[in-house]
Parts: structure tokens; C-alpha cells; sequence
């Protein structure tokens, strides 16, 4: 049967219909372009990474999808269980009352429903159709073919592929070398759980030569993903992988008793999970979003939240680009330090994970990560913890800017595009502040040429038009936290000095 022939012409291309792509497909159509969504194959589709943490919600409320995905039928967890530095299982809660919670997802279920609300907004979507080449003239936008010799014009393309990486493995692609993994991964039918309310929490379990994260699913279903050294691949080769991804099963102190009375529902899969992130993400014709343009560690659990964030930040990025074109370099600027600076964050607190587990200095898998620089390369640092001030802010009456803190322009969001707008510059917020619990904080700092004493600073800053519908209370959290962070510190009564350059 001949496939359905494209338009000529569109907007927006976009390849790939997971999270990511149905996203940033869905909001581009909501700011009126014609957008095509390419999707290699069709849906439902099996896809691994289930864990939705409570940081997600916003990012579906945003979206109108919040009520879709209660009403899913999807478990519900409370935390994660690790056994991480110790072989006993620890439990951490997303709350001390247990109320906030996330979800462990069938991702067929869960990209079809993104995938259906993207159509529902007026894209058209074409399954069963791989995009293989994209090719780009000066002045005149892209042309964008698929597998079965269809094209489609367009003057913008979105390289939302996934690990495939249509766009990004053509030179932009950058692979850490010390997190160089292999994921195995298996579904088991008839597997326990821990008892009670925590049964659907995501469980990290440490091993010799790598870590398992297992989660359970509504169907049933229990995905046991054990993460090696890619050097592993000689032995699955001349073992098997199936005789090689049950040894280790077996061999898990924790994990083993959950599924002892289990079986495989299919044969385990393996697939790279290295991380990556890329030399470039967008340019006056192309972006790279999700896991297109950055890969993070799967114990983070992280991986749909941020693909659906950098999706988000994305269509105002492109809309951006499309309508305001001398805003071209300062959308592309803030894109590529929004996501470099998404993967030095997880790159890091990867590293620190890997450090608490000591139990085996000698293993290649556990050394190598420990001893990983956290700078991840050229990827730039991430914002450093400040020392707590002697004295209490309680006590604190008089306030000025700490050495180094400045105001300047850059780019941010606002409303449907990127604006160049003043933010406060400090080592706390080296990309920049401007909002902090509703708080203008330019306008906050501005005061301080002219007030020093806090309930001064306050009772101006209440009178500006960006602060008369700000509770005091709010307005004295942000000062504290502020100061807390190093942005502030103590200053004299008669201190009137203008650090703000």
C-alpha cells in the first residue's frame, strides 16, 4: 500500500512522537505554524524509561495533561528504595507525609497519550515514516526526506529522534567516555515489591560491576534494567545475553527476592546508555530537543521530565527564531546554555552518586565513575553551594550586595519568546536571576542604591508596580534566601555604597 504523500510545504518538521517531539510539536502548533510530526514507527510502541518523579507535574498541568495522566490507571510511588553504600534497602520520600507522589508509566500508553494530545492541537502527525535526510539552502529553510521518498519543504526542523539522532549524529554528537553503559533490560511477570505504599517506588541496587534500577508497572509487569561497563559486551558476546543478564539477577542480594517467583515476560534487550550531550543544539534552521541532543544517567529518573522541559523551552526558542529573527543569536544562546547547563547539573550529581558506593575500589565500573571529573568536559560548572554566614539573617537589620554581584542584560524567557531582559549576575546564578517566588529581584537589588535597611528595602519595593500585589512575607523569604545564598550581606546603617555595576 503506498504510503500517504506529505504536503509540499509546512513550518515545522519535527521527527520523532515521543515526549519530546509530541511536545514541542503540540506548543508550536498553539502559536499558529503548520507543524508536521514524523514518527519512525507506530504507535502504540514499547519504549523503556517509565519513572515519572513529582518534579513532572508542573510540566503537565502547563500542558493540559495533568487529569489525562491521573485518570491512566498508572501506579502511583511515594519515593525510591536504594540499596546504594550498603546491600540493606533505604527508602527516601518525595514528602514526610507521602502525599506528594509520581507515576511508573507503560511508556506505549504514555507517549500515545502525547502523541494524541499533539494531534488533538492541529498537528499532523504520519507514523510509519523515518525521516533520512535533511538538507538545508542558504536563505530558502529545509527539505526533509523520509523512507518511503516522500519530502516535505519546511523552515525549520526539530530533531526530536531520540538516541537515533538524525540530526545530532551528523558532527554534533559528544559521548562522555567515562560513562560509557550498556543497559539490560528485562520484564518480569509475577514480581514482588516492597510492601505496602512503597511497592511502586523505583529501587537502586548496587552490584560488583554495575547497578540494577527496577520499577513496576499497572500491567503487571516489573522492568529489572541492569547497567554495566560497555567493555561488558565481550562477555554478553560470548556468553549470551540472556545467561549473562540472569547471573547477575541472580547474584543481587535485594533485587533476587523480588523476583524469585517470577519469570521473564520476553528475552532481555540491550541498548547503549552512554551519556552524551551535543557540541550544538539549534541554529537559524534546526533544533535538538530531548534525547536528541542530551543523554542523562538513567538513575536520575529524570529522563522524560527533561526531554518535555527542553521541549517547552524549545517552541518558545523557535517561535523565537521564526517571528523575530534579530533575536536569532540570543534564542540560540540560551537554548544551547540552558541545556548544557541541564547536563552538567545531572553529569554532576551522577558523579556524586558514584562516590558514596565504596564497597568496591577495585571494580573498573565503579572506579572509573568515581574518579570522573564533575566538570563533565567543556560543559560549564554548575552553581556551588555558599558557606552559611556566622551571623543568623534574623539578626541581620542593614543589607548591601556582596562583592561581584552585578545587573546586565540576557536573554530569558518571556511570555511566547526569549527577550533580553536585566537579571541579576552572581555566583549563586551565574546564567542569571530575575524571579524568585514571584520577587523581581533586579528591581529588589536596584533599592539597595538607595536603602540599606530591610524594612526600608521592603516597604519600597512594596510601593514599585512589580510589587504591589507581593505578600511581605514572600518578599522577606526571598531577602533571606538571598542573603542565605551570598547575594547579600550585612551592611551598616550608614552604609550606602552601589556594588550593582
Amino acid at each position: 500500500m503506498n504510503a500517504t504523500p506529505l504536503p509540499l510545504a509546512t513550518d515545522v518538521v519535527v521527527a520523532g512522537g515521543g515526549p519530546a517531539g509530541a511536545t514541542i510539536a503540540r506548543l508550536l502548533a498553539e502559536f499558529g505554524f503548520r507543524v508536521v510530526l514524523l514518527e519512525k514507527r507506530r504507535f502504540p510502541r514499547p519504549h523503556i524509561g517509565e519513572s515519572l518523579t513529582p518534579h513532572i507535574l508542573p510540566i503537565l498541568h502547563f500542558l493540559g495533561l495533568r487529569s489525562q495522566i491521573e485518570g491512566a490507571g498508572f501506579l502511583r510511588m511515594v519515593g525510591h528504595t536504594v540499596c546504594w553504600g550498603t546491600p540493606h534497602p533505604r527508602t527516601f520520600y518525595y514528602s514526610p507525609d507521602r502525599s506528594r507522589q509520581g507515576w511508573q508509566v507503560w511508556r506505549a500508553d504514555f507517549d500515545r497519550l502525547l502523541l494524541a494530545h499533539a494531534r488533538a492541537g492541529g498537528v499532523q502527525v504520519y507514523e510509519g515514516r523515518m525521516v533520512t535526510q535533511v538538507h538545508y539552502t542558504a536563505g530558502a529553510g529545509v527539505t526533509v526526506y523520509d523512507a518511503q521518498g516522500g519530502r516535505i519543504h519546511a523552515a525549520f526542523f526539530v530533531d526530536a529522534s531520540g538516541h537515533t539522532g538524525i540530526l545530532a549524529r551528523q558532527g554534533l554528537r559528544r559521548r562522555d567516555a567515562i560513562f560509557h553503559t550498556l543497559a539490560l533490560t528485562g520484564y518480569w511477570r509475577g514480581a514482588d515489591g516492597p510492601p505496602g505504599e512503597d511497592f511502586a517506588n523505583t529501587i537502586l541496587e548496587t552490584f560488583a560491576d554495575g547497578m540494577v534500577w527496577s520499577a513496576p508497572l499497572h500491567n503487571g509487569l516489573r522492568n529489572v534494567t541492569l547497567l554495566v561497563d560497555w567493555r561488558a559486551g565481550q562477555q554478553i558476546r560470548r556468553d549470551g545475553l540472556l545467561p549473562f543478564y540472569l547471573s547477575i539477577v541472580q547474584q543481587l542480594p535485594y533485587l533476587s527476592t523480588l523476583v524469585a517467583r517470577a519469570e521473564l515476560a520476553w528475552p532481555p534487550h540491550a541498548c547503549d546508555a552512554t551519556l552524551y550531550t551535543a557540541s550544538a543544539f539549534a541554529g537559524a534552521h534546526f533544533l535538538l530537543v530531548g534525547d536528541a541532543g542530551v543523554f542523562i544517567d538513567p538513575l536520575s529518573s529524570e529522563g522524560v521530565h527533561k526531554a518535555m522541559a527542553s521541549a517547552i523551552t524549545g517552541a518558545v526558542v523557535v517561535n523565537t527564531i521564526l517571528r523575530r529573527p534579530t533575536m536569532l543569536q540570543h534564542a540560540i544562546r540560551f537554548y544551547e546554555e540552558r541545556q548544557q547547563t541541564t547536563y552538567q547539573t545531572h553529569y554532576t550529581q551522577s558523579v556524586q552518586y558514584y562516590r558514596q558506593e565504596t564497597r568496591w575500589p577495585e571494580s573498573e565500573f565503579w572506579r572509573r565513575r568515581s574518579q570522573a571529573s564533575s566538570d563533565a568536559g567543556s560543559a560549564p560548572s554548575p552553581p556551588s553551594a555558599h558557606p552559611p554566614h556566622p551571623q543568623p539573617p534574623s539578626r541581620i537589620t542593614h543589607v548591601r550586595l556582596a562583592p561581584g554581584v552585578t545587573l546586565a542584560h540576557r536573554p530569558v524567557v518571556e511570555g511566547p519568546y526569549i527577550e533580553l531582559r536585566e537579571v541579576a549576575l552572581a555566583p549563586r546564578y551565574p546564567r542569571g536571576v530575575r524571579f524568585l517566588q514571584g520577587v523581581h529581584v533586579p528591581t529588589l537589588l536596584h533599592l539597595l542604591k538607595t536603602y540599606s535597611a530591610i524594612p526600608e528595602v521592603m516597604t519600597a519595593y512594596l510601593h514599585r508596580p512589580e510589587g504591589r500585589h507581593c505578600p511581605p512575607e514572600s518578599l522577606r523569604q526571598v531577602l533571606a534566601r538571598l542573603y542565605q545564598e551570598g547575594v547579600l550581606i550585612a551592611g551598616e546603617a550608614a552604609d550606602r555604597r552601589d556594588q550593582c555595576q
